[in-house]
């Protein structure tokens, strides 16, 4: 099979499963998936994908610690970086790094805290005009 991309799936870690799930679900304006990691009978909550070989990831409690060291997360924002943004603040989130242009054709990101105290990322591709 041919991967379109170089990663297939993410885990951001959090303390208080609920909270993280309705700031995410705020923030980015998605549902997510409630489920019982099938090994571990940890709390999951996975994010939306397309297929079966399409990138996603989860909140998942109980198996690391929530940080802002370490590897970061870049999730993709469907609407407008701004609007993004404000939601994630206005759920309990804070600004690490304010929305920055990329060369063409790359887009625009931002880092954010979220609200189990982790250091993410949130992309946006250029829209058509």
């Amino acid at each position: 099979m041919n991967c379109p991309s170089a990663s297939t799936w993410f885990e951001i870690p959090v303390a208080d499963f609920e909270r993280a799930v309705s700031f995410w679900e705020k923030t980015l304006g998605v549902t997510l998936k409630s489920e019982q990691c099938p090994t571990t009978s940890m709390q999951m909550a996975i994010f939306p994908y397309q297929s079966p070989e399409g990138t996603s990831g989860c909140l998942i409690a109980g198996t690391c610690t929530p940080s802002s060291n370490g590897t970061a997360v870049y999730l993709l924002v469907k609407d407008s970086l701004e609007a993004t943004m404000g939601r994630a603040i206005k759920n309990g989130g804070k600004e690490l790094h304010p929305i920055t242009p990329l060369p063409d054709p790359i887009g625009r990101f931002a880092v954010i805290q979220d609200s189990e105290g982790n250091r993410v990322g949130l992309h946006q591709f250029p829209t058509a005009t």
